[in-house]
């Protein structure tokens, strides 16, 4: 797949917008289909339209559309899609909705990356080149003191109260939190511009959540080092994962560091040059011999769903 040409991610609280969320059958681009759309336009702050369809896949190897985890989370089921239009039948209307507008959305390059791969494989002229708003990282940079800021996370930390994993619902959601983002950001005179120096969490501080550790798992007694911006996970909850299958985190990239995972943000710059200096280290220590791979994001995701799979099987 070409590289996307995808708008530009802007930090700031806008006024005219769309809000984005898609449900898919899982989480890979490459692999993975949408099977609801929720869009909801405001102007000056207020809503004036929203758009939402469920959207039938094509069945998996199991003969569904969706397995029975999805069906779980989202609400959405088998039976609900068997009726539902396939992309090619909502493709024009929902092009039309989002065309041109700056898009809102949390942890909205998920979203994004999945709408605009779909788009093209559709029709190639249709290329989602709109600016985005995430609310997650503006979260992150306005409330750097919650240890998680996930949709549930804000949703809780506000007390919102609507429910998620559904596309409109996770619309709603996602417009209150930027609203409770931007009344913080003027009442303490918060400089979205200026970046600041970010508070970090010391890695190598995590413990396991449970007492039962995957000893065959791929990770286990493996030191992970983090490099860039996670599409899927803050860095601290893809680490919380990391030592929950048995394996440590490091903070920088030692002769002890086994693996450099480096988010698909960074990961293409990387190609071309303009690689972070952990990368740079981790190509220095593997050229002396040492035991380290670098993983790019979606490898890093292959590795967990094979740890699932041993879980499950």
């Amino acid at each position: 797949m070409s590289e996307r040409k995808k708008g530009k991610s802007l930090l700031k609280i806008p006024a005219d917008y769309t809000v984005v969320d898609v449900e898919t059958t899982g989480y890979d681009q490459r692999y993975d289909k949408i099977i609801e759309v929720g869009c909801i336009k405001y102007r000056g702050g207020q809503e004036v339209a929203r758009y939402n369809t469920l959207i039938k896949p094509p069945k998996n190897n199991g003969g569904n559309y969706v397995d029975g985890y999805i069906e779980s989370l989202t609400g959405i089921t088998n039976e609900m899609l068997s009726s539902a239009p396939t992309f090619d039948n909502v493709a024009k209307d929902l092009w039309q909705f989002i065309e041109g507008d700056l898009l809102v959305g949390h942890n909205v390059n998920f979203d994004i990356n999945f709408l605009y791969d779909t788009f093209t494989s559709f029709n190639s002229a249709w290329v989602l080149g709109n600016d985005f708003v995430d609310t997650l990282r503006i979260a992150r940079r306005v409330l750097p003191e919650l240890e998680h800021h996930r949709l549930e996370d804000l949703d809780d930390y506000f007390d919102i109260g609507i429910a998620h994993h559904r596309a409109v619902s996770d619309c709603e959601a996602t417009n209150v939190v930027l609203q409770k983002l931007a009344a913080i950001i003027a009442e303490k005179q918060i400089d979205l511009s200026n970046r600041g120096k970010w508070s970090k969490v010391d890695l190598r501080t995590l413990s396991p959540e449970s007492d039962s550790v995957m000893v065959d798992s791929p990770l286990y007694k493996k030191v992970c080092v983090f490099t860039g911006a996670l599409e899927r996970y803050t860095r601290v909850d893809a680490a919380q994962i990391v030592v929950n299958l048995g394996g440590l985190c490091g903070n920088n990239v030692t002769k002890a560091t086994n693996f450099l995972i480096v988010g698909d943000f960074d990961y293409s710059s990387g190609v071309k040059g303009g690689k972070s200096n952990k990368l740079k280290r981790a190509e220095q220590l593997i050229a002396k011999g040492s035991d380290l791979q670098i993983l790019s994001e979606r490898v890093f995701y292959d590795m967990l769903s094979d740890v699932e799979e041993i879980l499950n099987g």
